[in-house]
């Protein structure tokens, strides 16, 4: 089966399979297929869960951009979860600026790569799982990174990969699922039937090749997305005039609450998408949630979408 083939029959939110009903007479034999550490594993996602959606996951794959402080922790509650196949990608190593925030990064990891710690510490928890690694993203590898996957996770805030992989994610119709190490828990899932994440972001680099962009416009607009999340509602309110401008200069804070929040909701929707079970928020709305106090404020879709454009260094 191609990848479009697969794609297309697997992948669409509305052609998923539904939340089938508790007590299904094929509980055993979908069990049947387990192997015996994998079924202790899952043994008390049942439940919460049934059996055949369990199966469904078991049999998915995701791939996972980025195995930092929010694509490592969503990664592992997918592991986790029972997801048995992942493709991960990251270009860099584990230092010690990373261990305030990052789940994988420890003293004995520091100097490793990400994506063969995270891959190691997957295979601690289910020894079934299947893991293809990947230590960058461009236009040559990008269909390798998502062939046959049915949900692609961002946890990149690199401009130039989220692209490529947008991109190609749309064209091979998988779900996208994204979201950013932000005080408010944020998530949103890009389709074919949603506006683009360059629209949704109203980046001039819509039908330009990525190879006729700048690494220094990447790094220019980059930027600009990332303090254009400001204008979400309350958002500048947890941040000084000194943070912006120390983010202005490249130094990103993070707190590991906030990113291990935000990942928790990436994988939750993740979990969502492949099941097709509650609401999917969809792009280009972000669903959000002040944990500080304890609100849900507005979506931002009309905040975020023109900062590229406007939020200037």
């Amino acid at each position: 089966m191609s990848n479009s083939d697969h794609n297309e029959s697997a992948c669409a939110i509305d052609e998923l399979p539904g939340r089938p009903g508790c007590g299904s007479p094929q509980i055993a034999d979908v069990e049947s297929t387990w192997s015996d550490d994998y079924r202790e594993m899952v043994n008390r996602n049942i439940g919460f869960i049934t059996a055949e959606q369990q199966e469904r996951l078991r049999t998915c794959k995701a791939a996972v951009f980025g195995m930092g402080g929010i694509g490592g922790s969503a990664f592992e509650v997918l592991v986790r979860c029972g997801i048995g196949h992942f493709s991960i990608v990251d270009r860099d190593t584990f230092e010690a600026s990373n261990m305030n925030r990052q789940v994988f990064a420890c003293r004995h990891t520091l100097g490793k790569r990400k994506i063969d710690v995270a891959a190691e510490r997957a295979e601690t928890i289910n020894a079934d799982v299947r893991i293809e690694k990947f230590d960058h993203v461009d236009e040559d590898n990008i269909a390798d990174i998502l062939d046959a996957a049915d949900v692609a996770v961002m946890g990149i805030d690199t401009l130039a990969p989220c692209i490529i992989a947008s991109r190609k994610c749309r064209e091979m119709n998988i779900p996208l699922v994204e979201g950013w190490a932000m005080p408010y828990a944020n998530v949103r899932v890009f389709t074919r039937d949603t506006p683009t994440l360059e629209q949704a972001y109203g980046l001039p680099t819509q039908g330009r090749a990525v190879s006729d962009i700048s690494e220094d416009e990447f790094r220019q607009l980059g930027l600009q997305v990332m303090l254009g999340l400001g204008r979400i509602e309350g958002v500048r309110d947890y941040y000084s005039d000194e943070v912006v401008e120390n983010i202005r200069r490249g130094h990103i804070v993070s707190f590991a609450p906030v990113a291990w929040l935000n990942a928790v909701l990436l994988a939750l929707e993740t979990i969502k998408v492949l099941l097709n079970w509650g609401k999917i928020a969809l792009a280009p709305d972000f669903a959000l949630y002040d944990p500080f106090q304890h609100r849900v404020p507005a979506s931002g879709s009309e905040e975020t979408s023109t900062r590229a454009q406007s939020a200037g260094p």
